[in-house]
């Protein structure tokens, strides 16, 4: 399957979104917030013993020679110093770790990390350590490099206030401050060592004063061990060192069996720089693809040779990839990575060229991740018929009953996969016009569609879900991707019938919500914020989109939010959340904005005068042809959410009707008989033109009214004939057909860099202070409006 203009559902993967989902790009104390957040109940503790036999994989040493016990006199430090030199200078003098070498990187991080994190200590191979250096204080300091450590060293004084974990606890999860920023630092350093290597799980050593834990990381959860005390049990905790250090697998140190590191002295490095460098001004093509690859391969990140195995054909093929075009941020769960990647000739190994020395063949998208092991989920290949890799369970998963007998298991098993697609997108945020980013939704409402007539809807849709893809005629068009959380469906049907098609409703923890749910938190329809165990019907996939809709208009076309308060709103209406009797639910605003068919800005103007696109306080926004679509759907979300307990009608095409257009928009139909009918209705109609987005003469009322809605609820069958396919391709194509769409209506990324979320936010959004975000947003900017006579006004959504 493959994404066309039509907008087929996409075959293709996730492209890039940094923090495309958020209000915000996080600092490293909202990252380590999170991380905690997300983790919680995936992790257990076992005995030095259970973790010897159950996970490590290698047998005890045959060597009759005495191993000495490295934790023997261990000295009372006073200082994390004094541990880094004392336990580094002991692995290394005991001679016992061959081809390997304990560096201490506590004062220097990795240049080609942008969180500048670097951990006390480390294990590397001798040939790949970093090389000596010191801080100005003269004391020695390699620089942290997380693409080759291969096992981790933290260091901490107290094992009491500095342990992240309490088996005294619920969760085996600490309640001080001081434990729970330690846990977050943790589970940072395993979060960029899966991110700059290829693994299926790593190790860290948590050395104290006077005790130690191991931990072991996989794409599940964290098993860790009690606590091991040097003066008792320090030959047990180097028998561990050493045989881990002897393991001449490197996939039992949890490095992926099939992906191999393509090393700057390799040749087939040099080759895979000059094809991509030849394939990006290559003549008569497009280039799209080859200037992604040419742009991953960047210095700071390592090449890498990945397998792929085509069930079809039983046969493996390896491509060449650089830098990730997307990666997903975590410990456990699906760790998603994207790629544009290069296919190697299965018989040389070498990136394809023709006779006369040009490139050949295309470049193709490759998807990593490990997908949820779950009997109502189907992987995601199967969903699109596209390549799948061997299969590899995580560690921690498998031997949680071994371990821990009947108890109910918290961990969620993964298994390992790829997948390979033809297209090569790109995120929806390159949009050129207003115009483009309606008709690129207006694609995916058909690929919705289509998938559910093909008895799968999406579930997932959010800003990074919906890629830019180029047709076959050069029309950059929508494409929805990222069905791996599809579920089956029956079209038509109603909610209870597709229940009972084995949906699981609970499969993912997303970043900004503290309970499990499916989807993305930011785009999830209020009715399953509501209720987290709601099986997703199309309304709400149809919510999702429109929610993606208003997120981009937000941030890049001309409004009367001021460009200071851009993220706060993006923040109430995506991000936020209330507390309640089932946990977090949905947020304020975007709970307002579909049950009163408006976005009310009272609360975020507080009465201030208002201000055009341009952001000064003289300038007046302009009527925007996007106004009145926002406008007329969520006056249906009104009706829709004032029946109650609403049920999706089953969705039937009408007939179509000969008509002309003025502009050529019937490319989209492409034998969607509703949108052809809808391009057709269009063209004989005469939708007024609005103002000119570079015009000033809206008043004032005007540019602060959207959106607004009629006073009246409709009925309740005409709400949900509202709530379908076929509707919204409607009015989409209604309001695409307008007059007046502005050529250069997109401005910068309003987004925020940074926010700070005021005390009494803070307060009502997050309930745990331990949990709560350091991206506080900051409402002491807000200047008072030069206009005092409208104050008293009242402020609707915000007029795009």
């Amino acid at each position: 399957m493959s994404g066309t203009g039509s907008g087929v559902f996409s075959d293709s993967i996730t492209p890039v979104r940094h923090g495309e989902d958020s209000a915000f790009i996080p600092t490293l104390q909202d990252i380590r917030f999170e991380v905690v957040d997300i983790m919680h109940g995936k992790n257990y503790v076992v005995s030095l013993d259970e973790l010897l036999e159950y996970y490590l994989l290698a047998p005890p040493s045959r060597s009759k020679k005495a191993i000495p016990n490295l934790f023997c006199n261990v000295p009372k430090f006073k200082t994390e110093k004094d541990m880094h030199d004392h336990f580094t200078s002991v692995f290394n003098q005991s001679r016992i770790f061959p081809g390997q070498v304990f560096v201490t990187t506590a004062w220097k991080s990795d240049s080609k990390e942008s969180t500048k994190q670097a951990i006390d200590c480390g294990m590397y191979p001798m040939n790949f350590a970093p090389e000596p250096g010191q801080t100005a204080a003269g004391d020695e300091s390699r620089r942290t490099d997380w693409s080759q450590i291969d096992l981790c060293i933290e260091c901490k004084l107290h094992s009491t206030n500095q342990d992240p974990f309490d088996e005294k606890k619920p969760e085996n999860e600490p309640e001080a401050q001081e434990c729970r920023e330690v846990l977050g630092q943790i589970l940072s350093y395993a979060e960029l060592v899966f991110k700059h290597q290829q693994r299926t799980f790593h190790y860290m050593l948590l050395l104290f004063r006077e005790s130690a834990r191991i931990i072991l990381f996989d794409h599940s959860g964290i098993v860790v061990t009690k606590k091991v005390k040097y003066a008792t049990d320090g030959a047990q905790l180097t028998e561990f060192l050493v045989r881990y250090g002897r393991l001449k697998s490197a996939e039992y140190k949890g490095n992926d069996p099939t992906a191999v590191r393509i090393e700057t002295t390799d040749p087939l490095h040099t080759l895979v720089h000059e094809y991509a460098n030849l394939a990006s001004v290559q003549k008569g093509k497009d280039n799209h693809a080859a200037k992604l690859f040419q742009a991953s391969l960047v210095e700071s990140w390592p090449l890498w040779k990945l397998k792929v195995y085509d069930e079809e054909t039983e046969t493996d093929h390896w491509f060449a990839v650089g830098k990730p075009h997307f990666q997903a941020p975590g410990v456990a769960g699906r760790g998603t990575r994207g790629y544009v990647a290069l296919p190697l000739d299965n018989d040389t190994g070498k990136p394809p060229l023709d006779d006369e020395g040009q490139p050949m063949g295309s470049f193709v998208y490759l998807k990593d991740a490990w997908h949820i092991d779950h009997p109502s989920l189907q992987k995601e290949g199967v969903v699109l018929q596209a390549l799948i890799a061997r299969r590899s369970n995580t560690l921690s998963y498998k031997n949680w009953s071994t371990v821990r007998g009947d108890e109910k298991c918290t961990l969620r098993s993964h298994q390992h996969y790829r997948l390979v697609v033809e297209e090569v997108g790109k995120p929806l945020s390159d949009f050129d016009r207003g115009v483009d980013l309606v008709m690129a939704i207006l694609n995916c409402i058909q690929a919705h569609e289509q998938a559910c007539k093909a008895g799968y809807i999406h579930r997932d849709i959010s800003a990074g879900n919906i890629l830019l893809c180029r047709s076959k005629n050069g029309v950059w068009c929508g494409m929805l991707n990222d069905w791996e959380l599809a579920a089956k469906y029956v079209m038509g049907q109603p909610v209870e019938v597709n229940v009972g098609l084995g949906e699981c409703p609970i499969l993912e923890r997303t970043i900004g919500a503290k309970s499990d749910c499916y989807g993305t938190w930011q785009f999830l329809s209020v009715n399953c914020l509501l209720n987290k165990q709601k099986t997703v019907d199309i309304p709400d996939d149809l919510e999702s989109i429109f929610h993606v809709l208003l997120y981009f208009a937000v941030r890049f076309l001309p409004h009367n939010i001021k460009d200071d308060y851009v993220g706060l709103f993006l923040y109430r209406y995506f991000d936020d959340y209330s507390e309640s009797y089932a946990g977090s639910t949905c947020g304020p605003q975007k709970y307002a904005a579909v049950k009163q068919g408006e976005i009310d800005l009272t609360l975020l103007t507080n009465g201030a005068g208002v201000i055009g696109g341009s952001g000064s306080d003289n300038a007046k926004p302009a009527s925007h042809p996007i106004n009145g679509l926002l406008s007329a759907v969520l006056e249906w979300f009104k009706g829709y959410y004032a029946l109650g307990k609403p049920k999706a009608l089953p969705e039937t095409s009408p007939k179509t009707a000969p008509a002309t257009g003025r502009l050529d928009l019937t490319v989209l139909a492409d034998g969607d008989e509703d949108l052809l009918a809808a391009i057709q209705a269009s063209a004989q109609s005469t939708i007024p033109a609005p103002a000119e987005v570079t015009s000033h003469a809206a008043t004032e009322e005007e540019a602060t009214a959207l959106p607004t809605v009629a006073d009246d609820v409709m009925v309740n069958q005409d709400a949900r004939e509202k709530m379908t396919h076929r509707a919204f391709k409607m009015e989409f194509v209604k309001h695409t057909y307008r007059i007046g769409w502005p050529q250069a209506d997109k401005g910068a990324d309003k987004r925020a860099k940074s926010l700070i979320i005021p005390k009494k936010v803070a307060a009502s959004a997050v309930a745990d202070p331990s949990l709560r975000s350091s991206a506080q947003m900051n409402s002491t900017k807000q200047k008072q409006g030069k206009n005092e006579d409208s104050a008293a006004k009242r402020r609707k959504g915000p007029n795009v």
